[in-house]
């Protein structure tokens, strides 16, 4: 029973990402629950679309696909959470003001992300609207690539000792080598292929400035130490389909509408702060 428990108590988390419940069955008549009942608990019913909703909240894909056998588990399940609220409201747990706030909130955000879902569904992204905002972007899709290797020490006395070694004609990888025993590591401080806006911006500044092969003249210092730099390659960044980024950019757009539909509704309301 307490991992039953445990489980619903995630329910409510659940069921405020979910959609369909709101948009796929329109409840008509007096009672929005519809006229299928379940179960009975001291004369309280257990409507047929709670039931179906649970369901969904707890990770099954359909109600109408389940066993019989998982299909009584879960009303088991249901009909267990309905005992403990029928007592809940007999020991005056609701009356509590944490508790009537929790049920509150939770209330408003339900109802919200359903308002949410309906307006996005009638109010869609177009590919006009994709396409727009894959253009606006490509520049970031597009900006340059660098490819370094970096040695990494604690002290800029150490950092400077290693560019007099790299200009004596030591070799980077065997400085770095040497190293592998600190911050730098075993791989000769090989760094994976960044953009301006992927690595911390005192490298970005150094490397920008260098040509490809040549190492930093100055220690460059971060967060993390100070670091010696050698620019490998640098690359124009190659932007990737905007199909391969449908997903993403569906996303953007829904964001986008659903924050000027809240701003105009905001505008439209009649808001008073305070008591």
């Amino acid at each position: 029973m307490m991992k039953r428990l445990t489980r619903f108590a995630i329910v409510g988390v659940a069921v405020l990402g979910m959609s369909a419940c709101s948009q796929n069955d329109k409840a008509g008549g007096e009672n929005a629950l519809g006229p299928g009942k379940v179960a009975t608990v001291n004369g309280t019913p257990i409507p047929e679309s709670v039931l179906r909703v649970y369901a969904l909240a707890t990770g099954h894909k359909s109600f109408d696909g389940l066993s019989a056998e998982d299909r009584g588990k879960l009303l088991d399940d249901l009909i267990g959470v309905e005992v403990l609220s029928q007592q809940a409201e007999k020991d005056g747990v609701t009356a509590s003001r944490t508790v009537a706030a929790q049920i509150e909130l939770q209330r408003l955000q339900l109802i919200a992300r359903a308002m949410a879902s309906s307006y996005l569904e009638k109010n869609p992204a177009t590919d006009a609207d994709l396409q727009k905002v894959y253009e606006e972007n490509l520049p970031r899709l597009t900006q340059q690539q660098y490819k370094t290797r970096h040695i990494l020490v604690d002290t800029k006395t150490e950092a400077e000792q290693v560019i007099t070694q790299l200009r004596a004609g030591k070799q980077f990888a065997d400085l770095a080598k040497e190293r592998a025993g600190g911050k730098t590591g075993p791989n000769g401080g090989d760094l994976p292929w960044f953009t301006s806006e992927s690595m911390n911006p005192q490298i970005v500044a150094a490397v920008v400035a260098m040509k490809v092969g040549a190492f930093s003249q100055e220690p460059v210092q971060s967060e993390y130490g100070y670091h010696v730099l050698i620019l490998d390659d640098s690359r124009k960044g190659e932007a990737p389909t905007m199909e391969s980024l449908r997903k993403d950019l569906t996303t953007a757009v829904e964001r986008k509408r659903l924050d000027d539909y809240i701003k105009a509704l905001r505008a439209g309301a009649k808001v008073s702060l305070g008591p």
